[in-house]
């Protein structure tokens, strides 16, 4: 029996976000014919997904939408944004029926992907998941594109379940949403296990034959992947590592090519020591080079919000260090401070100015490294193997896709009649 699934994905950023790729592997191996509806973006691509999952990417209306937002028209962009999606993605299915299942059930993924899946609950009574990969409040929208937030609060009440990272953020999820779902999947911005790749402090790896890093001269490798912001600290760590001399060289890997951005000229003016800025985006196939390369992986982020400050189950690079058996270094946000005390995966800045705290919990690292590294391993293991988190995903997708026929027999032989 044929078995279908529709992602929708307005932000459209496949090859960066680790919870789109790694749901559509999985619905790929469970035989679920999967199409990610996005949006045209310059994010590194996703690489293979799977031969049952295809993606279908719309243009997005930028240059009208900044036009109105300076004539003072702000508050309809949101609404403009979701009509430039939706129309051409219904025009889309209308076109291309063969990919035909007996068994369906979408997924929406934050405010304008969730709409979209409530559109189709509507037109095609195909039930839906609400994925919430970022912590957006429905009350944002202001002005005609209020209607956008009364949407997407009665697409959170139709869906079927709600998957999201841990329950901290599905109690500000229930907040900003004025409803308490009652089923719910915690699902982390994670990745699928892998054999052991090692974690050798030193060796030949992606960063030191990008940038000639020899072993004598930097002996211990700090990378923060992601984007490379003051939302991440990026001038703060790079003005602090200028005053650690032992042997560290900090690596920034961006998501996105920014080779004349203003901002990055900044951040080699600052540190041209020992910051080294990585900025050719590597397809996720290949990310694992980025992530047994360090010695020490980074997690910085500022306090901007809920979005930051409950980011522990929700960043995309800290599962990956983990997996690879990398200590971290994090900043005293409380979710990230107690996961790598819960299960002593690394250190916790207080002060990311402070060059000699930095020094002092790295040297402690580099100090007890095989105890972290094994135990880094072992935090993955239990609380980010995205493959076993699916599992009880995917038997509720497996039961809410089922026809009323298929359900009736099902119910008659597990009773025996």
């Amino acid at each position: 029996m044929n078995k279908a699934s529709s992602i929708f994905f307005y932000e459209g950023y496949v090859g960066i976000a680790p919870t789109i790729i790694n749901l559509s592997k999985v619905l790929d191996k469970e035989n679920y014919l999967t199409t990610i509806y996005g949006t045209e973006n310059t994010y590194a691509e996703p690489g293979e997904l799977g031969q049952n999952v295809q993606i279908v990417y719309f243009k997005k209306g930028t240059r009208l939408f900044d036009i109105l937002k300076k004539k003072g028209f702000k508050d309809i962009v949101p609404l403009l944004e979701f009509g430039f999606y939706i129309i051409p993605l219904i025009r889309h299915v209308f076109r291309n029926k063969n990919r035909k299942a007996n068994q369906r059930i979408n997924i929406g993924v934050d405010i304008y992907g969730s709409i979209t899946a409530l559109f189709f609950w509507f037109l095609f009574r195909q039930k839906f998941l609400f994925l919430s990969l970022e912590l957006h409040e429905p009350a944002r929208f202001k002005g005609i594109s209020s209607i956008l937030g009364s949407l997407v609060k009665l697409a959170c009440q139709k869906s079927e379940a709600i998957l999201i990272q841990d329950e901290d953020r599905f109690k500000t999820f229930c907040q900003y949403y004025e409803y308490q779902h009652p089923k719910v999947f915690y699902l982390p911005n994670s990745t699928l296990a892998a054999e052991d790749s090692g974690s050798d402090l030193a060796g030949n790896n992606y960063f030191r034959e990008k940038f000639n890093l020899s072993q004598d001269e930097f002996p211990y490798l700090l990378v923060q992947a992601g984007m490379i912001a003051d939302a991440v600290f990026a001038k703060t760590l790079a003005k602090t590592f200028l005053s650690i001399d032992n042997g560290c060289g900090l690596i920034f890997h961006d998501r996105q090519p920014r080779q004349e951005d203003p901002y990055i000229q900044s951040l080699r003016q600052i540190n041209s020591r020992n910051l080294f800025l990585s900025l050719e985006p590597l397809p996720y196939d290949q990310i694992d080079r980025i992530y047994t390369s360090p010695s020490i992986g980074l997690a910085f982020y500022a306090d901007l919000g809920n979005n930051f400050t409950q980011i522990s189950m929700a960043s995309g690079k800290l599962p990956q260090y983990l997996k690879h058996g990398k200590p971290i270094l994090v900043n005293n946000l409380p979710s990230l401070a107690k996961l790598v005390k819960q299960y002593q995966i690394g250190g916790v800045i207080n002060d990311p100015a402070d060059a000699n705290e930095m020094k002092s919990v790295i040297e402690d690292i580099i100090n007890n490294y095989d105890r972290y590294s094994r135990n880094a391993k072992a935090c993955f293991a239990a609380e980010f193997d995205f493959g076993k988190k699916m599992e009880p995903i995917l038997a509720f997708m497996e039961l809410c896709s089922e026809n009323t026929i298929t359900r009736r027999i099902r119910a008659v032989k597990e009773t025996g009649g």
